[in-house]
């Protein structure tokens, strides 16, 4: 791991009971913020802990702890899920105590993994924060501690805004000869191809989207527009699914789903909303929003939950007319562990 001293005062193993693996993650997550307390939409413990267990004894997983070699005191912990040749940290982790993060213990933890990673032959790690809006001090430490370790910025960071729908005022909006037709009347290639149209088809568009295969590769946009179709990410009727027609010729749409969660006040997720380019600046997306919140009311969802770069700003001055106010702020990293020519499952 090339530091012999740092190593000498840790003692990292792979932890095989997932009792004693929440055990000791519960003590390393302690100091977290939202660990502490309940902040609405944000990772909650019990939340966390269920995932834990549902996915521990999958046989390719990590489980890590470090332990101080002289008092046997829990320093840190951290796990790492591998699916298809990637590795995924888990959430705010490694999970170490404040009083422990001047020492480079989350640093040894994560030099652990990549070693285990590369026996594995997993060839890329990533990991994502997500911290309230504007409080980024909560997440510097990890920031810090990913970019020490080799990772790198993916894409340009998000926001993630969110409505409560029984507050929302919408203002009273009209475009002529505007009407809305339902998925169901439309093949979901079609949906694809306004994805593509709404979030690639000009160059400021791209500047914003680029980096997002979901939005701008046709393949990665399908892959992603059948998963909501087909409930994975949960409740998407017809309804969720609508197409804005401007003088019969389509302007702009929305797809959006309903997650269940018991960790969630009931809500739902604006998962793509767009007006083509030649539609722009005549108010179809700020109808489209209220649509789709009209949809969300009628399944009893009480917020209205939405994603956008940061750079996006035209899109989040929309959300902030409709009553969305801005909640967490995303960055992605990832690193990669074996040099592209040595790939062989991509």
């Amino acid at each position: 791991m090339g530091n012999n001293a740092v190593m000498s005062k840790y003692d990292i193993k792979q932890v095989q009971s997932v009792k004693k693996f929440l055990e000791y993650w519960t003590q390393a997550m302690a100091d977290t913020h939202w660990f502490r307390e309940s902040i609405l939409f944000h990772y909650t413990r019990d939340e966390m802990i269920e995932e834990i267990i549902k996915e521990f004894d999958a046989p390719s997983n990590i489980h890590l702890v470090a332990k101080s070699k002289s008092t046997k005191e829990v320093l840190g912990a951290l796990r790492v899920k591998i699916r298809r040749n990637i590795a995924t940290l888990g959430r705010w982790e490694p999970a170490v105590p404040l009083m422990h993060r001047n020492t480079r213990v989350g640093e040894a933890l994560i030099e652990e993994a990549f070693s285990l990673l590369r026996g594995k032959n997993v060839h890329k790690a990533n990991c994502m924060l997500k911290y309230s809006f504007n409080k980024p001090e909560t997440a510097s430490w990890h920031i810090t501690l990913y970019k020490k370790c080799g990772f790198k910025q993916k894409g340009t960071p998000g926001t993630m805004l969110l409505a409560e729908l029984s507050k929302i005022k919408f203002s009273p909006f009209e475009v002529e000869n505007l009407r809305f037709i339902d998925g169901d009347k439309v093949p979901i290639g079609k949906f694809v191809d306004f994805v593509l149209k709404a979030y690639a088809s000009t160059a400021e568009d791209r500047d914003i989207h680029g980096f997002d295969p979901y939005v701008s590769k046709r393949e990665k946009a399908m892959e992603v527009l059948q998963a909501i179709k087909s409930g994975k990410m949960g409740f998407s009727p017809s309804e969720c699914w609508k197409v804005a027609l401007l003088r019969k010729e389509s302007a702009g749409f929305v797809i959006a789903f309903m997650p269940k969660s018991r960790y969630r006040p009931a809500h739902g997720v604006v998962a793509n909303i767009g007006v083509f380019p030649e539609f722009r600046r005549k108010g179809i997306a700020y109808v489209l929003l209220n649509e789709i919140h009209d949809c969300f009311k009628k399944h009893r969802c009480k917020y209205s939950y939405v994603g956008t770069p940061k750079t996006n700003h035209p899109a989040i001055r929309l959300y902030q007319k409709a009553g969305y106010k801005p909640v967490f702020e995303l960055i992605n990293f990832e690193k990669m562990l074996t040099t592209p020519h040595n790939f062989t499952n991509q």
